[in-house]
This record gives structure tokens, sequence and C-alpha cells, in this order.
């Protein structure tokens, strides 16, 4: 059975509900209307088609991933660590002197 119990699958079941309904209107609307709207619902209706298809297989695979679809955590546990170091730069360069500043009473034009 799928992981983490029947909650779990009414929740899948829910959300697949909604995504199918409303995939079938937009094909319905799509297959009435002519030129680019039609293309553009074709394109949205399958579009929609295949996010519910993602849905199923994550739900269907989370138990091979520790219980989270498709081995994604939440956004909470993620750390990000940036070091920055300068071991690339060589001993034998020297850094650029920087240039003078202009004197504060310097009479301007």
């Amino acid at each position: 059975m799928f992981f983490g119990g029947p909650m779990f699958l009414v929740g899948m079941i829910l959300h697949l509900t909604l995504i199918l309904v409303l995939s079938f209107f937009v094909l319905f609307a799509a297959q009435k209307a002519t030129g680019l709207v039609k293309l553009l619902g074709n394109v949205v209706g399958v579009w929609l088609l295949v996010l519910a298809i993602l849905i199923i297989v994550a739900h269907a695979t989370a138990p091979m991933f520790g219980g989270r679809i498709f081995g994604m955590g939440p956004m909470m546990d993620r750390h990000v660590e940036v070091r920055i170091s300068n071991e690339s730069r060589s001993e034998t360069t020297a850094p650029t002197p920087a240039p003078a500043a202009a004197p504060a009473n310097a009479a301007h034009p």
C-alpha cells in the first residue's frame, strides 16, 4: 500500500480528482474552440493529464525514497553552506595599487 497511511491516499485521490476534472473541462472547451485557443487548450489539458500521471508515480514510488516523494524533503531541512577562499591566488602576483583619490578642495568646472 502507499506510504503514509490512509490519509496520504485520500489526499492523493482528492488532488487527482480535482486535476482530472479540470483537465476534462479544459479539453472539452478546447474541442469547441478554434485557432490558437484550441491549440492552447489542448496543450494545457494534456499538461494537466501529465501532471496527474506524475502525481500517481510520485505517490507510488514514495516508499522507495524513504517516504519522500521523488526523494525530495521539505525545504526547511536543507542547509546551504558557501565558502569563499583565495586558494587559487598565487604568491608571486602582487595586488594592483588603488588609484589616487582626488583632493577634496579641488575646483569644480
